[in-house]
């Protein structure tokens, strides 16, 4: 049986997976970032839940296009601390 839970975990690696890839592909130009908090739902332990959606603009080419994603405190910080890993990375080749 799949649970919400188990969804949501693979729905955000997988979204964690395919922006990672997007950016080892194409440049990061800009970054737009909000935070909201869950105040209604109806699974009553996701009330009160931090969340934050990202907008990744990056460069395919000669165009840019946008990345959408949406994910929890804890994700975003997995997420951060992968970006601030990659930048460490280019800075050894630089």
């Amino acid at each position: 049986i799949n649970t919400g839970f188990e969804f949501s975990h693979h729905y955000a690696a997988l979204s964690r997976l395919a922006v990672r890839q997007t950016l080892m592909v194409n440049q990061l130009v800009d970054m737009e970032w909000k935070f909201g908090v869950t105040v209604g739902t109806s699974e009553v332990q996701k009330v009160g839940n931090i969340f934050l959606q990202l907008k990744l603009v990056v460069r395919k080419g000669n165009s840019t296009e946008n990345v959408y994603m949406e994910l929890t405190l804890p994700q975003f910080y997995n997420f951060l601390h992968e970006m601030e890993r990659a930048k460490a990375s280019m800075e050894c080749f630089s």
